[in-house]
């Protein structure tokens, strides 16, 4: 049956976003408690950590985080937002490490307890780079759900248009909620620590779109959505050529890969500003 992209903010309320194609009317699922980055203490990612579906998808994306000589995604390129465009270099690391560099400047880590900004306070900026960048970061997404949480599988064969289009071929997505584990040091509602939705293309196994719907107000729901597009394979891994972030269905930042690769661990050092 043909299907709009449904998606569900925390207190269940229920409304369309006009010209987005997407209704609030799921409740979110409880979450779990756990201690650790990753269950039972591990440096990588175990498949029996994760349910089915997110094996299937860390299967897709080339089967990384799951020995040391691949604990590590970093892609470089360039960011584009109302600053302009510049270059930009993502790293993703097991477990849980995350950092986001622009040259020697603008700087934003993850230490596997905090995020931490070369200027103190992250601002609003920075705040759309920890969200899209990093905890939206397809490994990332793979590494919240192997720390625990609550999570529910909504539907499949979800298609992406408005659901009028009478010659539509695809792509169909398979779309699953998520609430990632308490954990200290981090805000509920904050970059890795939001309830969110992950859809899943049916046909590649590989994560298309990270999206959030917050109730900012009476009947107003704000939802951001951060697109993984044109991804490509190099030595057996899947990477986001693009990565893009819309908010109400507005672009407000993209980031163009152009170098990739999986490798070792890189130093704890690295994950400071």
């Amino acid at each position: 049956m043909k299907q709009q992209i449904r998606i569900a903010a925390r207190d269940s309320l229920c409304n369309s976003i006009t010209g987005i194609a997407i209704f609030v009317c799921l409740a979110m699922p409880a979450y779990a408690q756990s201690a650790g980055w990753l269950q039972g203490g591990s440096n990588l990612i175990d498949p029996t950590q994760l349910p089915p579906a997110m094996v299937g998808v860390l299967g897709a994306l080339g089967g990384r985080m799951m020995t040391a000589d691949k604990a590590q995604v970093a892609i470089a390129g360039s960011i584009t937002d109302s600053s302009g465009t510049r270059a930009a270099q993502i790293i993703v690391q097991a477990p849980g490490y995350l950092s986001y560099r622009e040259g020697q400047g603008r700087a934003i880590t993850f230490d596997g307890t905090q995020f931490k900004t070369k200027g103190g306070a992250p601002s609003a900026d920075d705040e759309r780079i920890m969200e899209s960048l990093l905890a939206h970061f397809p490994d990332t997404v793979l590494l919240q759900f192997a720390t625990g949480g609550g999570w529910r599988r909504v539907g499949s064969h979800f298609r992406t248009d408005s659901g009028k289009s009478a010659n539509y071929t695809g792509p169909y997505w398979t779309l699953y909620a998520f609430s990632p584990s308490d954990r200290p040091g981090l805000t509920r509602g904050q970059a890795l620590q939001q309830e969110i939705f992950i859809a899943v293309d049916d046909q590649t196994g590989l994560i298309s779109e990270v999206r959030m719907a917050v109730n900012t107000g009476p009947k107003q729901v704000t939802v951001t959505e951060t697109q993984f597009n044109n991804w490509v394979q190099q030595a057996g891994q899947w990477f986001p050529g693009q990565i893009v972030r819309l908010e109400n269905g507005k672009q407000v930042l993209s980031f163009q890969t152009q170098q990739s690769a999986v490798g070792t661990s890189s130093p704890a050092a690295v994950f400071q500003p």
